[in-house]
């Protein structure tokens, strides 16, 4: 990526590449009918949530530099080497980046994107409710996360989707390990207990879900995944539904 060696200087890296779901466990299938798997010649790059039948949230970095026209977007999966016949793949029509999306620092890291039909809603593929504008998480807050990204740093790829729990901290707390670089449209999570547990790579623009709702969007971590010295960072939906809304209306 462009911004490759700016993210090493500070130690902050997407959640692509050589990252995954940490210390987490296989979901039951279809248990998050809201789950998407943007993929590429038929392999899981991203994650995203189906927040109505034909518009998907995912990261704004997932999306840079990319052909739209070759990625496919897949719904209902949960083992991608060996979909059932919940699974819909559908096309992107639109993307829309948040237009002060910065790839530096992270901030506004959102994406939109319209599908080409909307999908067929069953009991494996629905929308996740978005929370109310500008709602906070308070320090705490039991949340998880979920995706199709790499086990282990050798990049052992998962069998089906996998899932963790994360709890909220403060961002006061996250700025002291980031020193500054945490701003108030991003929330940040970490493992409640001792094991390193969380995001990382494939796992981008997946939803952090509290509360039934889809309350992040996986964005970046350090340089080691669920490392608790530098908690995970989510774009925090809550504060771009203006945006989200105004989007979604105009298209």
């Amino acid at each position: 990526m462009k911004y490759l060696i700016a993210l090493l200087i500070v130690g902050m890296l997407p959640a692509t590449g050589s990252h995954r779901i940490i210390g987490g466990r296989e979901a039951r299938a279809h248990s998050r009918p809201y789950m998407v798997s943007l993929q590429i010649r038929g392999q899981n790059f991203c994650g995203g949530a189906l927040i109505a039948p034909n518009w998907v949230l995912t990261a704004a970095h997932c999306m840079e530099d990319m052909r739209v026209d070759l990625i496919r977007v897949v719904l209902g999966a949960h083992n991608l080497q060996n979909p059932d016949n919940d699974v819909q793949v559908l096309n992107i029509q639109e993307s829309f980046t948040h237009p002060e999306y910065n790839p530096t620092t992270f901030q506004n890291d959102l994406n939109l994107l319209k599908l080409n039909s909307s999908a067929n809603i069953t009991p494996s593929v629905g929308s996740i409710s978005l929370p109310r504008n500008n709602s906070d998480l308070n320090p705490g807050s039991r949340c998880s996360v979920a995706g199709w990204g790499q086990l282990t740093d050798f990049g052992t790829l998962p069998r089906s989707l996998m899932k963790t729990r994360v709890n909220i901290i403060s961002r006061e707390v996250c700025n002291q390990r980031w020193t500054q670089g945490v701003f108030d449209s991003m929330v940040c999570a970490a493992s409640p207990g001792p094991q390193n547990k969380g995001f990382c790579s494939g796992d981008s623009g997946g939803p952090l879900v509290c509360r039934n709702q889809v309350e992040g969007v996986v964005s970046f971590s350090g340089l080691f995944c669920g490392d608790p010295r530098t908690p995970d960072v989510y774009t925090r939906v809550s504060a771009f539904l203006p945006w989200i809304q105004s989007v979604i209306r105009r298209r």
